[in-house]
């Protein structure tokens, strides 16, 4: 395989040098895809599909809340889907892609991730209180 890229790149007189610039071009133009307001799905009335898969609950808290009372808040939500509260590893895709995830949150009529990190009730953190967020597994 190897020999056979060699033997292409002579052929039509193609430099390493360019070949690591095409790469680095289709990269940026993928993360450009993956964090543009643009590129996240809208499901009117629910919330905004992370680059993930999952589905982010278009609205949040206002006020911080208990575990306890957000678990039992689930039963609120759009019945269609397997609702939790936001864990750690969700929090942080949306902190990646927060401009343009608060972007299309705004568009769908929902509530941006505004608030500072440490405030933020997870259902892996050991908060009493905080602003709650919710998320399913798919869309």
């Amino acid at each position: 395989m190897l020999q056979l890229i060699q033997m292409l790149m002579e052929h039509y007189d193609i430099k390493a040098q360019e070949l690591s610039v095409a790469k680095e071009k289709i990269e940026e133009t993928k993360a450009q895809e993956t964090t543009d307001e643009e590129h996240f799905k809208i499901i009117p009335h629910v919330g905004v599909v992370l680059p993930s898969g999952k589905l982010l609950f278009s609205d949040g808290s206002q006020d911080k809340g208990s575990k306890y009372d957000a678990q039992h808040y689930i039963a609120n939500l759009p019945k269609s889907y397997a609702w939790h509260l936001m864990t750690t590893a969700e929090f942080k895709e949306c902190k990646a892609c927060q401009p343009y995830l608060n972007e299309a949150l705004r568009k769908a009529g929902g509530l941006p991730i505004s608030y500072p990190d440490s405030s933020y009730l997870l259902a892996d953190n050991s908060l009493g209180k905080g602003y709650v967020r919710y998320c399913a597994d798919k869309a």
